[in-house]
């Protein structure tokens, strides 16, 4: 993690901190000389190419920062295609029939495509190595739009990073970019709301065509058996995987009903992480949310910790604790009110270990409504601990493939024309102790 210093520097130190809670970090002066995992290794080539190692994965980008392969090093296994590169941007045109800010139409696809292409010679070494290694680049788009992107692969990182600022003058343009697979599969995994979908990766009918572009959270994942590529994000919503091309979607530049709609400087973050097996086994959820939420370095208020502290935990990889928030019912109480999932689509059979002391605990399990509703005592989900005890709850295993939506306390919603996603959702009132 990058930690902040004066005039606006950072230095970078490697710290382990446990599941919603915090770590000390060392003070300057020890800073680990020795890293338990390699060092990240960077090496610049004479014709201007430079590749990044971490031991885990290994990127190679040419002289313009386009990635010309990404190894996935303990199976020697290359995640781009043969004779194509990655991180290549697109600009298409973007004129809807209506609604310039709401419309996407399907014909974008076919319009002119210009393929954006930097001047070789305009990459350079950030970070040398060590804890971290980078390259960065500067990209002309159009004579109105540039863009500066740092390439950076952390120690003991499973997907490389791409940190992107955009300065976006256009209008009627759609800016995406595109990574081409060594990958096959007619199906593509996309990340939403408490859950996940699948969605074709082929145009065979006209239903498959009406999907060319689908709502996607912090990540998308095309799969074969034993070995797939992961596309994440921090911020963008639309992704696509046409064949074996995964497309994420950054910019668009709507003229209507505002004419300066997302003008101006944009930053984000897009990561690619090959793995083995499936993106369940191999961790793609919990990386999708360490991008999208990185570690806060804050200065303590009074001494540091001695040691780290972890607010809750889980046992089972599966389950994701999404929210932890006050009980609105009673905002001057103490009670909170969290959030859990399934996120692989399976049965999850967990337990939730808090540090906190608890008077009270209830497990409340979603209607068709996404309404809590608390079970019984006559039918209790697991026994408590004492008051003022440190409980352990054990969430019993329950189904999942069921209908996931917002909607208010009020609604009854039908399932008809909710589509059917991995992820079930459980809710859990804790009342803590004012001790």
């Amino acid at each position: 993690m990058a930690l902040p210093k004066p005039g606006g520097a950072h230095s970078l130190a490697l710290v382990t901190v446990p599941s919603m809670g915090y770590a000390p970090v060392p003070a300057p002066t020890l800073l680990q000389p020795l890293l338990p995992q390699q060092p990240v290794f960077v090496v610049q080539e004479t014709d201007g190419s430079v590749t990044l190692d971490n031991g885990i994965i290994r990127v190679r980008l040419d002289p313009t920062g386009r990635l010309t392969s990404l190894v996935l090093v303990a199976s020697g296994r290359e995640a781009i295609a043969e004779g194509a590169v990655g991180n290549q941007f697109v600009l298409f045109d973007d004129v809807p029939l209506y609604w310039d800010a709401w419309d996407v139409m399907d014909y974008h696809l076919e319009n002119t495509v210009w393929p954006v292409l930097g001047q070789p010679g305009t990459l350079a070494v950030g970070t040398k190595g060590g804890l971290r290694g980078s390259a960065w680049f500067l990209l002309q788009i159009s004579p109105n739009s540039r863009l500066s992107q740092e390439v950076m692969l952390d120690v003991g990182c499973p997907y490389v990073r791409f940190h992107t600022e955009v300065h976006w003058h256009e209008a009627h343009k759609f800016l995406k970019v595109e990574f081409p697979a060594r990958v096959r599969s007619s199906q593509a995994t996309y990340e939403i709301q408490f859950g996940h979908l699948q969605r074709p990766t082929h145009y065979n009918t006209s239903w498959d065509w009406a999907r060319f572009e689908v709502w996607a959270h912090r990540w998308m994942d095309l799969s074969e058996h034993g070995f797939g590529l992961a596309l994440l994000n921090d911020c963008k919503y639309g992704a696509s995987v046409r064949g074996s091309i995964l497309s994420l979607s950054l910019l668009r530049a709507p003229k209507a009903p505002d004419a300066t709609a997302d003008m101006g400087r944009h930053e984000f973050t897009y990561a690619l992480m090959p793995h083995k097996g499936s993106f369940q086994d191999a961790g793609v959820i919990q990386a999708a949310y360490s991008l999208s939420f990185p570690l806060l370095a804050l200065p303590a208020p009074g001494p540091a910790p001695a040691t780290s502290w972890s607010a809750f935990s889980l046992s089972s990889p599966a389950v994701v604790l999404e929210t932890v928030k006050q009980a609105e019912s009673s905002p001057q109480s103490r009670s909170l009110v969290l959030r859990l999932y399934e996120s692989h689509g399976s049965h999850a059979d967990c337990c939730l270990h808090l540090s906190l002391l608890v008077q009270e605990a209830i497990l409340s399990c979603p209607g068709r409504a996404l309404m809590l509703r608390p079970l019984g005592a006559t039918r209790p989900c697991w026994p408590l601990a004492p008051s003022g005890q440190p409980p352990e709850a054990h969430l019993f295993s329950l189904p999942s493939a069921d209908p996931v939506a917002r909607a208010p306390a009020s609604a009854t919603l039908s399932p008809w024309g909710w589509g059917f996603v991995c992820g079930r959702l459980w809710g859990l009132l804790i009342s803590a102790s004012p001790a």
